[in-house]
């Protein structure tokens, strides 16, 4: 397990905000005098070899802190360097009886050094109870002994005890009338303070609008969401970055407008250190201390949402502009959840270092005190100190270098367009890079590792190409005068769109010719054009709040790829290709009644982070594509173009964008239904319908006949369908294009509405009986269709025939529709495997990627079973004529390439001979000489995989060490996933136990080995034992630790396996951002072991039917 720095062993690096207390100055008022220190930041000397700190100055020589860590651990960082004059330290007071004498109670504080009615004054105003201050460290009252009134010395006469007795009884009852009245105002007192405070909590305001946020437990500090008291228009941030001690710290100035008189100010922070003394608030323009706003109390951090809590004395002024500073400071973690971490890279001299920030959707608040929310947008103007050995880049471009007295250098920054703080992101780094002046003047650079700055080529051009491109097509052109992009070594997502320094996987950025096949390539193209395309989409126009996460994602998973790659790489048909990358994945995931609406309320940090799944990014694209369609390109086009420029640096909600598309779709006279209504249809609730056709047959007039109606689609119909989801009864507006044999129109097929509640009867002239019909024509809804038998019949026999009269996504949505409603039980899976039989003839890239996922699932599903064998030998019949056409030499075209690269897997993995021979022959001509690798790229995949799952321990070995050495990172990502293809038990266990050491890889290890039959069930073993480790580590990340339970869970099939997942979940309550992947993948388990259950036998017979028939 790798060791965590500036983390204690055994705690996994989950540290709290921490601040510093610094010992409290009543004045002669009994108030606290907060004086104001200068915030320099501290500047050791050039790589010392411990940082210069002091700590903050008491008489004591000494500082306390209040440490929110995990478990009672107190994280001890270095601090910054305060000056603080010194003070009587705060020091608890001893027990101890008090002297009658005084006939008073006195209460004694921790600080108060004033009189017992100045104290008792303070301690009402609640600036020292325990209750109200959580720093307090102690609050003691004591009450005086009782003593008899009288000394008894002596003898006293009886006449003397009688009236002494006498008056010791009145003395009683007196004492007892006095108790019961004082219980009875107690009591009374009590019911009219609760009646008083539950006004105060319903009003939530005082008379003249002031926001009272001192209403203790139930202030407004218990909500996630930031009140609208406040917003910021400026930070000024300086942050000072130690890359040889590994820490940062900083201070900040926030101008703040005051919307509404407000007595707190709440600004997000956490896992930061901040001395409580730099926590200031005064009027923008202050010129006397006089001037400076008072404390009700010390700040408090509110830990569960995450809140650093200023209270004052009186309230800021609605219209006025305040600013808040403060100090901080932080360990530089290698740990990607930090917010700002530190991210190592090999070299021929040894280990390097960079740092970096990846502030998306809640992190900034890790990096410096913020209004961390996506509607507090605000202008930025940052500095950074560093060594000289590196540079730093940041959002905007550098205004100036300065070199320090200590040799360090000051890089300050351009102020910054507005921004929301998930955007903000800086690096310093000492990677070299090129760049490149864009047609419009915009300067880009594509930063990377020295030794891999030769692959940065194609990224650089393609990203020119296509920002150009999105200036002309949205309309508004892109308004920084530069924009960086970077190859972050270990980097945990595909990119991260920071506006004007965008961050990248290296994987998934990096290409080199020789080396690269021609998917990571496309994938290269597609991952640019979505972060260019978050540039107008999430960073120039944002959602206001996370609930709408999926018009940032959605627009940019379609509008990149599909309109921005598309043009820069016209001839690779990526169109055609959105069904198998985005839509049918997604449609899979959609079809569980666990699955989620596309538009959900958000109200904590896990559920933040469960927006950033296949349901945002691919359904989001899937259903604006649909809107695309039905609107008419150059429409839809046309209403982005308002959208964009009315929210121009602002944020906008899903009506927003319903509005403006409306409206032009009215101008243009494309439609006659509100673009909201039809779209909240498919916003607001979870899932998608499945349309049933049904032919009219045998009516006299010769005509096609058909009737249409829908249902949401299940692929276990039979699962629990308890939500705590709304929804609108699981009916949509479904644009329903259609077209037939007699016509074959895919490029511009006819359209009817099917409308929620209502059966549509649609009847066509001139088509016969035996002309067939198809429905969703090129997948432009999103949306399954089933048929009547007859009607799939005479599908099949065209395909036969001559499948190219559809279009190669049509073929893909129609194999797909098919195998899916089998396997949910709505059609005959006899039905869907007899659509299989025209593959011999299909060299189309596309359909093969359908057939590859749905015969996957069965080959899965059989994979424990004695049908296998004949599973296993009809593939390699369907598969072997593609596999003759393509061969091994280079077959030309982008798209005929990673047919290639099909054809050879799935040839290899079925057992073709000729395969496996030739992919052992190529892999041992490379072990020969590894200098020089044989292996064409396309192929690569197959080849390591296959020469490992039928070798030894000698090629693992092998590929091991070239894993090890190379500096491509492509080719470590091949070498990964085939490291998992060995038949060898041990050496699965060992290279699974081995990656808890490299954390970044471990996802990509555990779904390699999860597709291995014989590693499948290792890999669940090795989750559930390690579940802690694995929570802790990838738990908070979006979308890391749902993809890796996704992965891990897709082939349980048996009730055993069943009730294991079950007690997992049981058993760990607490699962992070894969809650809803667990839910999932119950319910993917049981529709597993229903379609075992119904569909075994019959798949079975049929496939040994086949094989008797075809003589294999």
């Amino acid at each position: 397990m790798a060791h965590r720095e500036g983390v204690p062993n055994g705690v996994m690096g989950i540290k709290r905000s921490r601040v510093k207390t610094v010992p409290e100055h009543p004045n002669e008022d009994g108030d606290e005098d907060h004086t104001e220190q200068e915030t320099t930041l501290q500047e050791p000397a050039v790589k010392p070899k411990q940082p210069a700190l002091k700590k903050v100055s008491t008489s004591s020589q000494s500082s306390r802190r209040v440490s929110f860590g995990d478990g009672g651990v107190n994280h001890i960082e270095p601090e910054i360097s305060l000056q603080v004059p010194a003070v009587e330290p705060k020091q608890p007071v001893p027990l101890k009886k008090v002297s009658t004498t005084s006939q008073t109670s006195r209460r004694v504080s921790h600080v108060s050094s004033t009189s017992s009615a100045t104290g008792r004054r303070r301690s009402r105003k609640g600036s020292f109870f325990v209750a109200d201050n959580p720093y307090a460290d102690s609050l003691s009252a004591y009450e005086p002994e009782e003593s008899d009134d009288e000394s008894i010395n002596g003898k006293m006469s009886m006449k003397t005890k009688v009236r002494d007795s006498r008056f010791c009884q009145r003395k009683r009852i007196v004492r007892i009338i006095v108790l019961l009245c004082l219980l009875l105002g107690l009591a009374l007192g009590l019911i009219f303070g609760m009646a008083i405070k539950k006004e105060h909590d319903r009003t939530a305001g005082s008379e003249d609008g002031t926001v009272l946020e001192s209403y203790g437990r139930d202030g407004i500090w218990n909500n996630i969401r930031l009140p609208k008291t406040l917003t910021p228009l400026k930070y000024n941030l300086h942050i000072r970055t130690d890359l040889t001690n590994f820490t940062f710290n900083g201070t900040i100035d926030i101008f703040i407008k005051c919307i509404k008189n407000t007595e707190v100010v709440l600004i997000h922070s956490t896992q930061l250190e901040i001395p409580l003394h730099t926590v200031t608030i005064h009027p923008e323009n202050m010129h006397h201390e006089k001037d400076r706003l008072h404390l009700k109390r010390d700040p408090w951090f509110h830990e569960e949402h995450q809140y650093l809590v200023v209270e004052l004395k009186t309230p800021l002024k609605a219209g006025s502009v305040y600013k808040f500073s403060a100090m901080f400071s932080a360990p530089l973690l290698h740990d990607y959840n930090a917010g700002y971490y530190r991210t190592p890279y090999d070299t021929a001299t040894g280990e390097r270092w960079n740092a970096a920030t990846l502030t998306a959707l809640t992190l900034a608040r890790r990096v410096f005190p913020c209004f961390d929310e996506p509607s507090f947008k605000a202008n930025f103007t940052l500095t950074l100190d560093h060594e000289p050995n590196y540079v730093a880049i940041a959002n905007m471009p550098i205004e100036s270098n300065t070199t320090l007295e200590d040799g360090w250098v000051r890089s300050k920054f351009e102020e910054s367009v507005p921004i929301s703080t998930y955007l903000v992101a800086w690096c310093v780094t000492d990677f070299a890079y090129k760049e490149i002046t864009t047609q419009n003047g915009v300067l880009m650079r594509v930063w990377a590792r020295e030794d891999a700055v030769d692959t940065v080529e194609y990224a650089l051009q393609i990203g020119a190409t296509i920002l150009d491109f999105f200036d002309e097509y949205f309309g508004t052109k892109f308004p920084l005068p530069k924009l960086d992009s970077i190859a972050l070594p270990g980097f945990p997502y595909g990119g991260m769109e920071n506006w004007g320094l965008i961050s990248y996987k290296p994987s998934r950025f990096l290409y080199k010719e020789s080396v690269s096949p021609a998917r990571n390539k496309e994938g290269i193209c597609s991952i640019v054009a979505h972060e260019l395309a978050h540039q107008w989409f999430g960073n120039s126009v944002t959602l206001k709040w996370w609930d709408d996460t999926w018009l940032n994602e959605g627009f940019a998973s379609y509008v990149g790829p599909y309109i921005g790659a598309n043009h820069a790489e016209p001839e690779w048909g990526l169109n055609d290709m959105f069904t198998i990358r985005s839509m049918h994945p997604v449609m899979t995931i959609d079809s569980l009644s666990t699955s989620r609406p596309i538009s959900l309320p958000v109200a904590t940090n896990e559920e933040i982070l469960q927006q950033f799944d296949l349901i945002s990014y691919r359904k989001g694209a899937s259903i604006i594509r649909m809107c695309s369609n039905f609107l008419g390109e150059a429409t839809f086009r046309k209403g982005l173009k308002k959208y964009l420029a009315e929210f121009e640096y602002g944020n906008a909600v899903r009506d927003d964008l319903w509005k403006h598309l409306n409206d032009v779709a009215k101008e243009d006279g494309r439609l006659f239904i509100d673009v909201k209504e039809i779209m909240d249809t498919w916003t607001l609730q979870m899932g998608y319908p499945v349309v049933t056709v049904t032919r009219e047959y045998g009516r006299a007039d010769g005509n096609l006949h058909f009737r249409t109606d829908q249902e949401r689609f299940l692929l276990n119909p039979q699962s629990n369908m308890t939500t705590n989801y709304g929804d609108l009864g699981y009916k949509w507006f479904v644009p329903l294009t259609y077209t037939t044999s007699r016509d074959a129109q895919f490029d511009m097929p006819s359209q009817e509405w099917l409308s929620p509640g209502h059966k549509l009867t649609v009847s066509v002239t001139g088509v016969e009986e035996s002309d067939w019909l198809f429905v969703n024509v090129e997948a432009r809804g999103y949306y399954r269709v089933n048929y009547d038998e007859n009607n799939w019949q005479l599908l099949t026999q065209q395909l036969v025939d001559n499948h190219q009269v559809f279009g190669v996504t049509s073929r893909s949505a129609l194999i797909s529709d098919a195998f899916n409603l089998a396997r949910a039980g709505s059609l005959n899976q006899v039905i869907a495997l007899n659509i299989t039989q025209y593959l011999t003839s299909e060299r189309d890239y596309v359909p093969w990627v359908t057939v590859k996922d749905v015969t996957g699932y069965i080959g899965d599903m059989l994979g424990k079973t004695g049908a296998y064998g004949d599973f296993q030998k009809y593939m390699l019949h369907l598969v072997t004529p593609l596999y003759q056409d393509l061969g091994w030499t280079d077959p030309g075209t982008h798209v005929k390439r990673q047919a290639q690269g099909i054809a050879v897997s799935l040839a290899c993995s079925f057992g073709n001979e000729h395969c496996v021979t030739e992919a052992s022959r190529l892999f041992a001509e490379w072990m020969q000489n590894p200098s020089v690798n044989p292996i064409p790229p396309d192929v690569k995949q197959a080849v390591y995989c296959t020469a490992i799952q039928h070798g030894d321990q000698k090629e693992s070995t092998f590929a091991m060490e070239q894993l090890e050495t190379t500096n491509s990172d492509t080719e470590k990502l091949l070498l990964r996933e085939a490291l998992a293809c060995t038949q060898m038990p041990w050496l699965l266990q060992s290279y699974l136990t081995d990656t808890l050491d490299t954390p970044e890889d471990t996802k990509t290890v555990l779904a390699n080995v999860a597709k291995n039959s014989l590693g499948a069930r290792m890999v669940w073993d090795f989750f559930w034992e390690n579940w802690d480790v694995l929570r802790k580590t990838y738990g908070d990340r979006a979308f890391y630790f749902a993809d890796m339970v996704s992965s891990i869970t897709a082939k349980l099939n048996t009730k055993y396996e069943l009730k294991q997942l079950q007690s997992l979940i049981k058993d760990h309550p607490d699962q992070g951002s894969a809650e809803r992947a667990l839910q999932q993948a119950v319910e993917s388990t049981q529709a597993n072991i229903r379609w075992i259950q119904n569909n075994y036998n019959d798949v079975a017979t049929w496939l040994s039917n086949q094989i008797d028939t075809l003589g294999l």
